[in-house]
């Protein structure tokens, strides 16, 4: 009997909605049949064991079809394998941080050469004033550009209306979308997406440490337009409403999908604006309407671009605290001397490494952004290929083979 895509589909959402209760947090997001959720939490914490065999099945099933879209199979080939990859941890398999990473999110981490941190900080020693070490600058300046919450609101308000209008011209937004943004503490992240379905989400943004106005814009454009809003409803409308792809109901903080959603975000504003446009906005709007008129936005661009070097900090910082037995006070140690954190940002920084969640989450960020960038400069087209991305179901390996031609 030929086991269709649909009853894969199903399969593959009601396994993950089973998982949840032993990795709290390990579904993103969920805009399923209610029934389906209501039967997972009606049944409780099912054996491990029996859920491993149900991903095997699952596993199994995906290799006989043979007649399902090869991008669509792919996807779901890999995220199924990433299933079983973490109820594997579950069973208590031991796995170094490679090894997981593969498994769970289609890349293969490396550890970056320090050189290259070190290239960034004599960028940096050149663009800052002088006075004191590098990071005792790097922490004056960031003081200099910080915004007060009572001036952030309005203004990311601002930034948001900008970044959805030329996110509208360009990508196929439901009409009906929209997201509200709420100010929460005690969190590891600076900012997080909770899509609730229907096109809406709920954006937090840290406040456990100081806002920075040369930030806002990144930040709404990752969290928001056209980054993890903008992807989720787009994914929603295109695949599970109109093609009845059920497996994009579904969104699992551990899985290869997470990898190009991080790349789409981390990306997210530089494919709506280039370097002068940006520029220009900051220099007209954002800094004055921040009541810092004085701040050179042309150096704070270069700023940024110089501190994208460091973004490997955070992976090696990984492989410190989980396969080097290095101390949590060691990495945070770590993050100061080589990412320039301030001892609070540092240990937030350790707080996300740290979160069993997160152990490997890390690299999704820089090597999403990478692949873009990969992607961009061998095939241009940065508009068409960024919507493919928004609206298809895409895996690691398949911007790999895009870029491969």
């Amino acid at each position: 009997m030929t086991i269709t895509a649909e009853s894969i589909a199903q399969r593959y959402v009601q396994l993950a909605l089973a998982m949840e209760p032993h990795i709290p947090g390990y579904i993103d997001a969920y805009s399923g049949p209610p029934e389906w959720k209501e039967q997972a939490e009606a049944d409780g914490p099912r054996p491990v064991a029996d859920l491993a065999t149900e991903a095997s099945d699952l596993a199994a099933a995906l290799a006989a079809n043979s007649g399902m879209d090869p991008q669509r199979h792919d996807f779901l080939t890999r995220e199924v394998r990433a299933m079983q990859t973490s109820l594997r941890i579950l069973q208590g398999e031991q796995l170094t941080l490679v090894e997981g990473t593969k498994a769970l999110y289609d890349i293969k981490p490396e550890w970056v050469d320090e050189a290259v941190f070190e290239d960034a900080h004599k960028a940096l020693d050149e663009l800052l004033p002088p006075g004191g070490s590098l990071l005792e600058r790097v922490t004056a300046r960031k003081k200099t550009v910080e915004v007060a919450l009572e001036r952030a609101e309005p203004l990311l308000h601002e930034i948001t209306a900008e970044l959805r209008r030329q996110t509208r011209e360009r990508f196929a937004l439901p009409g009906n979308e929209s997201f509200v943004t709420r100010f929460v503490t005690n969190q590891p992240w600076r900012a997080y997406n909770w899509y609730l379905g229907d096109y809406r989400s709920r954006i937090e943004i840290n406040t456990d440490l100081p806002l920075h106005t040369p930030e806002l814009a990144e930040l709404m454009a990752h969290e928001g337009y056209p980054g993890h809003h903008t992807e989720h409803s787009i994914k929603e409308a295109k695949l599970q409403n109109e093609k009845g792809q059920m497996e994009h109901s579904v969104t699992l903080i551990n899985s290869p999908s997470c990898v190009v959603s991080e790349g789409i975000a981390t990306r997210a504003l530089s494919v709506l604006m280039s370097d002068e446009e940006q520029i220009a906005w900051h220099a007209e709007q954002i800094f004055p309407r921040a009541g810092l008129e004085h701040v050179d936005a042309r150096r704070e661009q270069t700023i940024k671009a110089a501190a994208r070097k460091l973004s490997g900090v955070g992976g090696n910082a990984a492989f410190l605290l989980h396969d080097q037995g290095a101390s949590e006070d060691d990495v945070a140690a770590y993050f100061q001397r080589w990412g320039l954190n301030s001892a609070e940002e540092a240990r937030q920084r350790v707080a996300f490494l740290a979160n069993p969640l997160f152990r490997s989450y890390i690299f999704s960020y820089r090597y999403g952004g990478e692949l873009l960038d990969a992607l961009f400069a061998s095939r241009g087209e940065r508009d068409h290929w960024f919507a493919r991305l928004l609206a298809e179901p895409v895996t690691p390996t398949q911007i790999r083979n895009w870029t491969a031609g």
